[in-house]
């Protein structure tokens, strides 16, 4: 592939929200950048597909208000339309029946579920950021229904389901942002996409797909330029890379003895089963929101707070947390998701505008576990080991999950490579 130069400021690889994120802040701050994707279209786990007329995103996928992304889109001029989750009963699945809250609990256990998380927003979370979710509820739940109420909730604010090693402090954060408001983005997360394509290119970004990096390529203990699948090799003087940590070791050479090293082998990756639904219509439309109890499930209606479809199909998300685990029978879930259906929404099958099962799909990066008190395994997105190398993503730094982890540890990442360049 010929470009119009080879020589830019920095390098951006990886073309989804974090990495078009990263360039955006570059470009307007007057550096040349050029984002390397790899895929013949941007976006990564923020693409949205189209199917007879709906707007599938890949599973569920919101905002927090308050959140990192919502605040840096705002910043960057690409705040999305959107409409808010709506706030129904909260039911929970347990032997595959519906637990309904407050009609199917105890007196007691209202009060309670009531009282925690009404006072959800009051609880400080730096001090328990080493402590696991399980340890926390032990001590502050009685009600054992109310715990894995609880728990269910913990699992839906950050995708992780072993209790055990959870961040009891990172994941009430992520509640106490969830308790501000869930923002969906009309029309789906590839308008997100494309607005902050658009934004890196009017700032001067160069963008390729389809060419991504094979190398890295670093001299004397810095970065000297990037070496491209087809061949070509374009000088820089910074690279931000916007990928998951085995891709970064993947790049750079001799990636095991330094901190991306050690960084990788202490993520955990998050995978889950997500099966996407269009509807000519709801069969049960009171049921907006559900969790499994004692299951690892999920169930939502995002249609209604914002329109996704272009023919009136109404659009909901059910998914089967599986944590680290991406080897599992994708028949066996396939088929816990559509069970979960015909428990919420009997008669679904026959209002079926368009359907899609995806397995074992990648959801985040890391856990956020109590062994980096709830962080990333990168603190940071300084690489010491090289000069003028950075990583972003949902693995790097402590604040939020997902896109708002990805998002602000962008940023930081171009602030870096600003300064390393002064």
């Amino acid at each position: 592939m010929t470009f119009e130069k080879n020589n830019y400021d920095a390098a951006v690889i990886g073309g989804g929200l974090t990495g078009l994120t990263a360039a955006v802040y570059l470009a307007r701050a007057g550096k040349s950048v050029i984002v390397f994707e790899k895929e013949s279209r941007l976006g990564g786990l923020a693409q949205t597909a189209k199917m007879n007329g709906a707007l599938f995103n890949l599973g569920p996928h919101a905002m927090y208000e308050g959140g990192a992304a919502l605040r840096i889109l705002s910043e960057l001029g690409c705040l999305p339309k959107g409409g808010y989750a709506i706030k129904g009963s909260m039911i929970g699945i347990m032997q595959r029946k519906i637990v309904e809250l407050p009609n199917d609990v105890t007196t007691d256990e209202n009060k309670e579920w009531s009282s925690l998380m009404g006072g959800l927003s009051q609880i400080e979370t730096e001090s328990i950021r080493s402590i696991s979710v399980e340890e926390w509820a032990n001590k502050n739940i009685r009600h054992e229904r109310v715990r894995l109420f609880f728990h269910a909730m913990c699992r839906q604010w950050s995708y992780c389901g072993d209790m055990s090693v959870l961040s009891a402090g990172f994941v009430i954060q992520q509640g106490q942002l969830a308790g501000k408001g869930v923002r969906y983005v009309e029309g789906g997360w590839q308008t997100v996409v494309d607005d902050l394509r658009d934004a890196a290119a009017k700032a001067g970004a160069d963008i390729v797909v389809g060419n991504g990096a094979r190398q890295i390529l670093i001299e004397n203990g810095r970065v000297q330029g990037v070496k491209l699948s087809d061949g070509a090799e374009i000088k820089v003087s910074s690279v931000i890379s916007a990928t998951g940590p085995h891709e970064v070791c993947r790049l750079v050479q001799g990636a095991g003895g330094m901190s991306i090293g050690r960084w990788k082998e202490e993520s955990q990756p998050l995978y889950a089963a997500c099966l996407d639904v269009a509807l000519k219509q709801f069969p049960y439309p009171e049921r907006v929101f559900a969790l499994g109890l004692d299951e690892p499930l999920y169930f939502s209606k995002h249609s209604g707070p914002v329109t996704l479809s272009d023919n009136g199909a109404l659009v909901l998300h059910a998914m089967r947390y599986n944590d680290n685990d991406n080897l599992r029978d994708a028949r066996v879930d396939e088929k816990s998701l559509t069970d979960l259906l015909d428990l919420l929404e009997p008669g679904w099958e026959k209002e079926v505008v368009a359907m899609r099962f995806s397995p074992n799909v990648l959801v985040g990066h890391d856990s956020r576990t109590i062994r980096h008190n709830g962080a990333g395994p990168a603190p940071s997105p300084v690489v010491p080991e090289v000069a003028g190398l950075y990583v972003a993503g949902d693995w790097v730094g402590a604040e939020g999950r997902l896109a708002d982890a990805g998002m602000a540890s962008a940023k930081q990442a171009a602030e870096e490579v600003l300064r390393y360049a002064k």
